[in-house]
Formats: structure tokens, C-alpha cells, sequence
């Protein structure tokens, strides 16, 4: 016969730290899963009631057989990361049936850490670091009551004492923290989940980005070192567009050129444009720190021209970033952009051919006889730029988030029948007529703007201030950043999208959902509270990689050497471990009295202050006596203090509580009124 070790009142904590510790992959994972954890813990309640036998070895057996199959079956494999948090969680909890022994009970403990850290994998913001650190919490508990045998211990007592070992070891995580050398952690893994996310395209067709408009989805967090830029500045440049089939833009490559002249990373020999950039002179740029949330995709956005200074990613021809590998966690980099070097950089013809090159299908026929008749009645492609932007100023062009299906040729039938549309359309055939006049152009696309968070002083830049405008090529001043856009619907570049929107009074549907994004009031202060601590969160502790901390290292070291850093590691151990010692020896003042045991004492020195000395030997009853005899008014309220009193410490079946101590307390004071 097996005796079950684990203390009864701990019992039902582990049980719910199981679960607990189970909801982040019980949350994301399959089914079944929740559906396997309620049936171990209904097996597991109904043994320990003695309502069925403990299940066996080979139930056992046949269900984690089954958890692997289950596990195949919705995975495809038994390995990496999803597939094997969703089988360690089920094996953490089918081990709870194999609980009989402390030994097993530490080791379901032991799992359970682990499965605390796997959480991190997946979600690594400030909420989740908190919820692991309380199932931290209940598994520390859990192990406090485990060794503690005593039936009658209450359970807040052991988290009260898990409390105080997390809490010691906080300074040390610290320590550790900030002066070990930076490595990959586990959960830096690349885990894609499989799930679409919302975001920029490699393409750009009517009616894509106003559909992207439409989600209020943070895109990524800005935090600039100096003065924030102005909104009509704020253009962060994702992908250029250079081919054109007619109704689509897509990404292309100049002619003969391969991805290895186009896109510089680090370790590779810079190409002659990447020299000719970084001799260039620079001027005034604008340094700041991108926070990027999951795109699965390699495009990052920057203003012009981005010089990367921390960051796994390349700089390209176009002047755009691309990182290193798709960006399925949320991704920091810090920039300095620096908006001259755009005239430093050459086109040579293979690019020129690519920027003037037109769809052979015959689209847009009127806008190329408009264009065309613009380039002859100007003297300089500046002019002609200035010909189509005021073309849409006076014609009657309307910003909309609804434009109308345009089936047959996209730019003739938006310049001259609808004339209503976003972004998209109105950089789209702009471009196209600079082409149709001999100009270098290009689509761009990315986001314009930001949102700034007045707790934190960073931009907030979302899903609906995507944006698309155009690039010309203009002799002596290189790519040039030109905003049809803006030339029909000035606030959407000024005050953002929702301006734009509310001016032109056209879109009462698509302006009430953008609305709703933006909270005021309470509700929006809070929100602005959360960000700011998860915008610090993001920079502070998962950006604190091994330059972050070489940085700080060197202003608090002097100098990041082994050595130093070696003796600052020794010195702070050394520090805690004094600091430790100073309380626990002053915690250690020798034999602590009971509640009781106060009690007791404080009615025995209040009569032997009012007399001669008492006998320190004398019990609870011969106290009484004493009482009675010298003040006989007071016999009966002292004899019901001294049998509530041994009650409450000699009977077994009464237990010492807050009800009980308060009635020995009211006793008491009755005593002290009868005694004086």
C-alpha cells in the first residue's frame, strides 16, 4: 500500500497551479488539450476520494500515447517549438496522476518552471512576465507546503514565505541581468505561428491600401533622441514600386544589376553607391529607436535616408531597410536618417530605363497625351511636377476610403471619370504621368505620420496611416519625395487620416470606425499608460542586447573589459550575500512568543505590576485564581479567560483563530477595567 506523502492542504493548490501555469498554451494551443487536463484532475479528485483506483501504468501508458498521437495529428510533428510546448504542457500535466511520493511532487514542480518559461516563447511583453512571475509565485508555495506537514497551516502563510525567496532573489536576477555578457536567449527563436498578420504588401493596386486604412493595428513605436519631426515630415518609407503592369505595382531590379549590388548588410564589401553615400555630407538627421511589431516580412520603414547603427538589417539603393531575416518577433532597431544624402546618389541608365518604363497594353492613353502636353509646354521637369500637382488641386478630386471599382484601365478612369479614391490612386497615376513626360519616378509606400503618446513622448504609428506617394528623379537634387496626396487632402499629411477624412465630410461610415480607435478621456489615458509601459518594456529589457550593454557597461565600469566586469559580478555577490546576513542576524533574536503565548504574558505582567511579583511558572488557571481571590468582583471573567484559554491551546478539534484571539483580547480588557 502507497501512503500519499503530499501534505492534504497542499494538495489543492498544486492542482490549481497545474492549471494555471496550463492556460497560455490551453489559450492558443488545440482543444483537446484543455479537454486532457480536465479529465486528469476529475481521475485524479475522484482517487483521492477513494471513488476509483489510481489509475494504473497502463492508463498511464495508453494516455500519453495518445497525447503523442494528438499531438502529430495537430502539428504535423512532435518537435519545435509549438509542437513541443503543446507536449511538455500535456505531459506536465499527466504527471500529476503519478503524484504519490514528495519526490514526484518536486518533480511536477520542477515541470512546471519549465513550462512557466515556455509562455515566453510565444508573448514576451510585460503582462506575460508578470503571469509567469505568479505562477512562479503559486509553484514556489506549492514547495513551501509540500515541506511543512502540519494540516493546520494556511496556505497564505506559505505564498507569504514563497513571497519573501522571490523577492530575495530579485536583486540577484538583477545583478545578473545587467553585467552578464548578453546571449540568444531560448525564447530569441524565430516561431511562427502561421497566422496572417496585418500589414504592408509587396505590391500596391487600387483599393489595397485603403483596405489596409481601415485596422487600427499598431504598426511600430518610434523614439526620437531630440525633437520629434513635424507630421508633415513623418514619412517612413518601406518599399519602392517600380514596375507597372497596367493595374499593379510591383518591386523590381534595373536590368542586368543583381540583389548583391542593390542591398549592402554588414560583412559584405560596401557596392560603389554605399561609398559614395557614406563620403557624402551628411547635414542634419534625425537619430531615433524603431520598435517593429511581427510582419513576417524583411521590409523595415525609416525616414530618408536611413544610416542603420543598431540592428540586424541592410541598407538598399532605393534607401529603404531591409533586415536580415523576415521579422516574425518584434524587432528594434536604432537609426539616424539623414534626408540630403538623397542627392549623392547616382541613376544610371539600366535605372532610368526602369523608372520611365510604361505597361505595353495601351493604359492610360489620355493621362500619357496630358503628360506629354505638359512636358512640351514646360521648360523643366520641375514644371511639369508643378502642371499635375495643381491638375489636381483644381480638378474635382476627392480623398475617399471608398473609391469606386475602376475594371478597365484604373488611370484613365480615375484622372477622368471618378476622380475619387486614396492614396494609392492618386500616387499611382501621378507616377505614371511623370513617366508618360520623360521624369524618373517611382510609387513608395510605408506610413505617414504617427500618433504621440503624451505620457511617453514616442509615435505611435498604426495600420491606418499606411500611405503611398511618389519619388521623381530630378537632375542635382536626386529622388525627390512628391505627395499627390497631399495636393487634394493637405490634412491628411498635416493632422492624418482622420482629418482628411472629416474634412471632405464624404465617408461618414469609414470615419466613425477610424474614430473608435482613438479613445479620449479616462479610457484614453490608460491606454496611453499601457503603451508607455510596454514601449519601455520593449526598449529597456528585451532591447537590452550586447551592445546596449557594452554602452552601459563602459559609463558604469570605465570600461567594458572581462576583468572589470569579472570583479563588479564578485563585488555585488558579495554585497547581497552581506546584505542577506545583516537581516537574517537580525531576524535571529533568539525564542519568538506565539500569539498565545503574548497573550498570556501581557495579562500575567498587568497583575503582577499591581502587586507582588507572580510565579513566571503559574498556569492560566492558577492566574485566574490569583485574580479572583485578590479582586473578587473579577472571578468570573478571569475563570472564562482561563477556559477559553486552555481550550484554544490544548483541544485539538479548536483551532487558533482571528475570531478566537479577538474574544481572548475582549476578556482581557474587561480584566484591565475590573482591575483598576
Amino acid at each position: 500500500m502507497r501512503v500519499y506523502q503530499v501534505p492534504t492542504h497542499t494538495r489543492l493548490w498544486l492542482v490549481m497551479t497545474i492549471v494555471i501555469c496550463s492556460l497560455p498554451q490551453l489559450l492558443r494551443g488545440p482543444g483537446w488539450q484543455a479537454g486532457l487536463l480536465a479529465l486528469i484532475v476529475i481521475l485524479r479528485a475522484l482517487a483521492d476520494r477513494q471513488r476509483i483506483a489510481m489509475p494504473g501504468r497502463v492508463v498511464r501508458g495508453a494516455l500519453m500515447v495518445g497525447i503523442v498521437v494528438l499531438t502529430f495529428y495537430s502539428f504535423g510533428r512532435i518537435y519545435g517549438a509549438e509542437a513541443g510546448v503543446a507536449l511538455l504542457v500535456s505531459l506536465f500535466a499527466l504527471k500529476y496522476l503519478e503524484v504519490v511520493r514528495q519526490r514526484d511532487a518536486y518533480v511536477v514542480i520542477v515541470l512546471g518552471y519549465f513550462v512557466c518559461a515556455t509562455a515566453l516563447l510565444f508573448e514576451r511583453g510585460p503582462g506575460m512576465f508578470a503571469f509567469v512571475l505568479f505562477c512562479m509565485l503559486l509553484l514556489t508555495s506549492c514547495l513551501v507546503g509540500i515541506n511543512h506537514s502540519d494540516t493546520g497551516a494556511r496556505p497564505m502563510g506559505h505564498i507569504k514565505r514563497a513571497a519573501a525567496m522571490l523577492a530575495q532573489a530579485v536583486p540577484v536576477m538583477l545583478l545578473l541581468f545587467v553585467l552578464v555578457p548578453r546571449v540568444a536567449p531560448l525564447w530569441n527563436m524565430q516561431v511562427d505561428s502561421g497566422k496572417a498578420r496585418t500589414g504592408m504588401s509587396d505590391s500596391m493596386s487600387p483599393g489595397q491600401i485603403s483596405e489596409l486604412s481601415q485596422s487600427s493595428e499598431l504598426a511600430f513605436r518610434v523614439a526620437f533622441d531630440g525633437p520629434v519631426p513635424a507630421n508633415n515630415q513623418r514619412y517612413w518609407r518601406g518599399l519602392t514600386l517600380s514596375h507597372f503592369d497596367g493595374r499593379t505595382w510591383q518591386q523590381a531590379l534595373p536590368r542586368g544589376q543583381d540583389i548583391q549590388d542593390y542591398l549592402f548588410e554588414k560583412g559584405q564589401t560596401p557596392p560603389p553607391w554605399y561609398q559614395l553615400l557614406m563620403k557624402a555630407g551628411r547635414g542634419e538627421g534625425y537619430r531615433y529607436r524603431v520598435i517593429l511589431e511581427p510582419t513576417e516580412r524583411r521590409w523595415l520603414f525609416a525616414l530618408k535616408v536611413p544610416v542603420l547603427e543598431q540592428g540586424q538589417a541592410g541598407l538598399a539603393k532605393d534607401m529603404r531597410l531591409v533586415a536580415s531575416n523576415p521579422v516574425s518577433e518584434a524587432m528594434a532597431y536604432t537609426v539616424t536618417s539623414y534626408p540630403n544624402l538623397a542627392a549623392s546618389l547616382a541613376l544610371d541608365e539600366a535605372e532610368r530605363d526602369l523608372m520611365l518604363s510604361l505597361p505595353q497594353q495601351g493604359v492610360g492613353r489620355r493621362a500619357q497625351g496630358l503628360a506629354q502636353q505638359w512636358q512640351l509646354e514646360s521648360s523643366t521637369p520641375q514644371q511639369v511636377v508643378n502642371r499635375a500637382l495643381r491638375y489636381f488641386r483644381e480638378q474635382p478630386f476627392y480623398y475617399t476610403l471608398k473609391p469606386p471599382v475602376l475594371p478597365v484601365d484604373p488611370i484613365d478612369e480615375f484622372l477622368f471619370v471618378s476622380r475619387r479614391g486614396f492614396c494609392e490612386h492618386y500616387a499611382s497615376s501621378f507616377t505614371f504621368m511623370m513617366r508618360a513626360a520623360g521624369i524618373p519616378a517611382r510609387v513608395v509606400v510605408g506610413y505617414q505620420g504617427g500618433e504621440l503618446n503624451q505620457v511617453g513622448s514616442h509615435l505611435l504609428v498604426r495600420q491606418y496611416d499606411a500611405h503611398a506617394w511618389s519619388e521623381v528623379w530630378l537632375d542635382g537634387r536626386g529622388w525627390v519625395r512628391v505627395d499627390p496626396t497631399a495636393a487634394v487632402a493637405p490634412d491628411r499629411i498635416e493632422e492624418g487620416v482622420r482629418a482628411a477624412l472629416e474634412e471632405s465630410n464624404a465617408d461618414s461610415d469609414a470615419l466613425a470606425s477610424l474614430k473608435s480607435f482613438a479613445s479620449s478621456g479616462m479610457l484614453g489615458k490608460l491606454q496611453q499608460w499601457v503603451d508607455y509601459v510596454d514601449f519601455q518594456w520593449q526598449t529597456r529589457v528585451l532591447g537590452y542586447n550586447s551592445q546596449s550593454q557594452m554602452q552601459l557597461l563602459r559609463e558604469l565600469l570605465g570600461a567594458a573589459s572581462p576583468l572589470r566586469i569579472a570583479l563588479a559580478l564578485l563585488a555585488g555577490i558579495a554585497v547581497l550575500l552581506a546584505l542577506y546576513m545583516v537581516l537574517l542576524l537580525r531576524r535571529d533574536r533568539g525564542y519568538q512568543q506565539t500569539v498565545m503565548e503574548r497573550e498570556f504574558w501581557r495579562l500575567h505582567q498587568r497583575v503582577g505590576s499591581m502587586g507582588e511579583p507572580l510565579d513566571a511558572g503559574m498556569t492560566p488557571q492558577q492566574l485566574a485564581a490569583h485574580i479572583a481571590k485578590r479582586w473578587p468582583a473579577a472571578a468570573e471573567i478571569a475563570r472564562q479567560w482561563a477556559l477559553q484559554y486552555q481550550q484554544a491551546l490544548y483541544n485539538p478539534a479548536i483551532s487558533v483563530d482571528k475570531r478566537r484571539i479577538r474574544h481572548l483580547r475582549q476578556l482581557r480588557n474587561r480584566l484591565y477595567k475590573l482591575l483598576d
